[in-house]
C-alpha cells in the first residue's frame, strides 16, 4: 500500500513537471500575457521592451523618507504618472525595486525595501493596476544610487525604482 502511494505520488510529480501553460491563441489578452512572468529574472530588466520608453516618459523612481514606508504626496504624483503609462500600455509589466540607505543591518534594510517595493504595488492595486502584472524585489542597501555618507546621499538611495517589461 505505502508503496503504490509513492508511485502515484511520483506519477502526480511527474505529471506535474510536464505541465504547461497554454502560451499559443490571442496572446494579447491579458490572462495569457501574465502567465509570461513564470520564472523570469526579475533582476535584470535593463533592455526589455518596454523599459527604455517606460524610462524616457516616465520618471521612474521615487524616494521615501528616513524609515519610512509611506508615500509623500511628491511620490504619489510620480507614481501617477507611472500609473497612467501603465493603463496605455496594458500589455506592460513592471518590477518595483525597493532599495534604502546604507543605515541598518542588511537584514532590516531588505525588510524595509520590500514594505517599500509593497507600498508602491499596493498604490497601483488601489489605482486600478492588476497585481498580476506587478513583481517586487527587494535589494536593501545592497544597491546604492549614490555612493557616500551625509543626508543629501542617504536621501537619494531611500527609493523604489519601477521597472517596466
Amino acid at each position: 500500500m505505502k508503496k503504490t502511494f509513492v508511485v502515484l505520488l511520483m506519477g502526480c510529480a511527474l505529471l506535474a513537471a510536464c505541465a504547461s501553460t497554454d502560451k499559443g491563441g490571442d496572446s494579447s489578452t491579458e490572462a495569457s500575457h501574465l502567465n509570461e512572468w513564470g520564472n523570469a529574472d526579475i533582476t535584470n530588466l535593463e533592455d526589455t521592451q518596454y523599459s527604455e520608453r517606460f524610462q524616457k516618459e516616465v520618471q521612474p523612481i521615487i524616494y521615501f523618507e528616513f524609515n519610512s514606508v509611506a508615500l509623500t504626496p511628491e511620490a504619489m504624483n510620480v507614481l501617477n504618472t507611472q500609473i497612467e503609462w501603465l493603463k496605455n500600455n496594458s500589455n506592460a509589466m513592471i518590477v518595483i525595486e525597493g532599495h534604502c540607505d546604507e543605515r541598518g543591518t542588511r537584514e532590516y534594510n531588505l525588510a524595509l525595501g520590500e514594505r517599500r517595493a509593497n507600498a508602491v504595488k499596493e498604490y497601483f492595486s488601489l489605482k486600478g493596476i492588476n497585481p498580476n502584472r506587478i513583481r517586487i524585489i527587494s535589494y536593501g542597501k545592497e544597491r546604492p544610487q549614490e555612493l557616500g555618507a551625509g543626508e543629501s546621499v542617504w536621501s537619494k538611495n531611500r527609493r523604489a525604482v519601477t521597472i517596466a517589461n
